[in-house]
């Protein structure tokens, strides 16, 4: 018998999930992520999957040979990954240029993305600092001094990040989804980002239409009274359409104005009729 593989666990090993099939041998990661090694070729540098938050509590490769997949658990998610496909996405390596806007010439080159990039943003109070989002569906804090990250989030969605920005006045960022999910995060001193609201703009969508329904609806209803009474219908119908749908704070207007016409001018996927429909929604 000969040894081909030795790891050292960082927990006990009765606690340890691991999981193999013919191909690949898995295991968890500091707890939330997994390392696949490859077992056909050992000197292949490990695949690190990064998607769960909390600690892997189970995982285990399927029964068929292709597509290779991996199920594993957390008490926040259950991922079923296709360890080949993301093997393929790591060899093309999305990869950032930072150029010179003299002489153009490259100044650094910064990789870390799993999947193609779709934005980067410079910090606009420091300029050493830049964002990025990919179809990884995170988000990247890169230093340009050390060319390093100084931060990353979590799989943030199911699809994928399209765009990020800057609120310099409010030192938020804002992150927007392929299927309408918005992020917000404030961001603190030493690159400490801590989230401060998400919406999805699909239920705003729905919750704006029914509130019209049920508006137009009773305000037929009192038509119909003040016909009945021989009051002043067009009065009775301009008061009903001047109740407020919903109210916010001034803070948060602001970022939804500064929001839809970003949003607008980047020209994102994000349907232009569900934008429109959130923006009447908030300012009615």
């Amino acid at each position: 018998m000969k040894e081909k593989l030795s790891l050292i666990c960082d927990r006990l090993l009765s606690h340890q999930q691991i999981a193999c099939c013919q191909s690949f041998f898995g295991i968890p990661h500091h707890g939330k992520d997994l390392l696949i090694y490859n077992i056909l070729d050992l000197q292949q540098k490990p695949l690190l999957l990064i998607g769960h938050h909390g600690v892997v509590s189970a995982m285990t490769f399927g029964n068929a040979m292709s597509p290779v997949l991996l199920c594993s658990a957390s008490a926040d998610y259950i991922i079923v990954w296709d360890v080949q496909k993301c093997q393929k996405q790591t060899q093309k390596e999305a990869a950032i240029y930072i150029l010179s806007p003299k002489t153009q010439e490259t100044l650094s080159r910064l990789t870390g993305h799993l999947g193609p990039l779709t934005s980067a943003e410079f910090c606009p109070w420091n300029e050493n600092v830049l964002i990025s989002t990919s179809e990884d569906r995170t988000f990247k804090v890169w230093d340009l001094n050390t060319e390093t990250v100084v931060y990353q989030s979590f799989v943030l969605s199911a699809f994928p990040l399209l765009n990020v920005m800057f609120l310099e006045s409010e030192r938020f960022l804002v992150v927007g989804s392929a299927d309408g999910q918005v992020f917000c995060y404030s961001i603190g001193d030493n690159h400490k980002f801590s989230p401060v609201t998400k919406m999805d703009l699909q239920k705003l969508e729905k919750r704006y239409k029914v509130q019209r329904h049920n508006m137009s609806h009773e305000a037929g209803n009192s038509r119909s009274l003040q016909q009945h009474k021989g009051c002043d219908v067009n009065t009775v119908e301009t008061l009903a359409f001047c109740k407020p749908i919903f109210s916010v704070t001034p803070r948060l207007t602001f970022i939804l104005q500064y929001l839809f016409q970003r949003l607008v001018n980047h020209q994102l996927r994000i349907k232009l009729k569900l934008l429109n429909l959130f923006w009447l929604y908030f300012a009615l």
